[in-house]
């Protein structure tokens, strides 16, 4: 047998090797982590248009029965002395139920929470609100809801 020299070379990464490769990993985990965080921001906040929408087809749909909107200051009340129906509950009134289920916000906590109100001058009027997380969402309107400019405030009110 012929044993050439230099044959206990084994062949390893160096340290510097290592430390490259292992940069770089944590540099596209980083990447992954807030591009995924956006996803989720935007998923959430797509939630709440569309639940907004919904609840405003509700909206119509108890104009329609009862010839005003419901009353309400931060919640939707079948009338002024009826008790406030909570977000994720059943919005029913008089036997009528115009939604399954009144949406609640994906997050659900202070600012994050939706908010109706209807206009005290006009009964035919209402405002409902969602807070956004996306800053630079298209569809940012605080003044809409009267709101001032820099809110991140969706808002939709009677057509």
């Amino acid at each position: 047998m012929n044993k050439l020299k230099g044959s206990n070379l084994q062949k390893a990464f160096t340290l510097i090797e290592l430390l490259i490769v292992i940069s770089i990993i944590g540099i596209l985990v980083a990447a992954a982590t807030v591009s995924w965080r956006n996803a989720q921001m935007k998923g959430r906040d797509g939630k709440r248009k569309a639940d907004l929408k919904a609840v405003q087809q509700a909206l119509e749909t108890f104009l329609q029965t009862n010839g005003v909107y419901p009353s309400g200051s931060a919640k939707i009340k079948c009338t002024n002395s009826s008790p406030d129906i909570e977000w994720g509950s059943t919005f029913s009134c008089n036997s009528n139920t115009f939604m399954q289920t009144l949406p609640k916000d994906p997050v659900n906590v202070s600012p994050n929470v939706y908010t109706y109100i209807l206009d005290p001058v006009n009964p035919f009027k209402y405002k409902l609100y969602a807070f956004l997380e996306n800053t630079k969402d298209p569809d940012l309107n605080p003044t809409l809801c009267g709101l001032p400019p820099g809110q991140l405030v969706f808002c939709v009110t009677n057509p």
